[in-house]
């Protein structure tokens, strides 16, 4: 997963967060569901995307099956950016 983006303090609560909810999402949706390999690496390509830590941590109390509505409902500010000046 790529580098979070957010204040110092908040980088590594994002990481953790991020960490549950997507290994609780796979749990649920590829171990214990119906989804292959596929359906999984399209969703996690779309969590890829969210690169505020902000927005983990946001939803860490979330259930892991809830990741693919909070990815769709993901603002563009939630996203990362390549440009350095925004």
């Amino acid at each position: 997963m790529p580098q979070l983006e957010g204040p110092e303090k908040a980088l590594d609560w994002g990481e953790r967060s991020r960490h549950r909810l997507m290994t609780a999402a796979h749990t649920a949706l590829v171990v214990e569901g119906d989804w292959d390999e596929a359906d999984w690496a399209e969703l996690e390509e779309k969590a890829r995307a969210i690169a505020r830590a902000g927005w983990w941590i946001d939803q860490r109390e979330a259930d892991g099956p809830d990741l693919i509505e909070l990815l769709d409902a993901a603002t563009e500010a939630d996203c990362g950016t390549q440009n350095p000046f925004r």
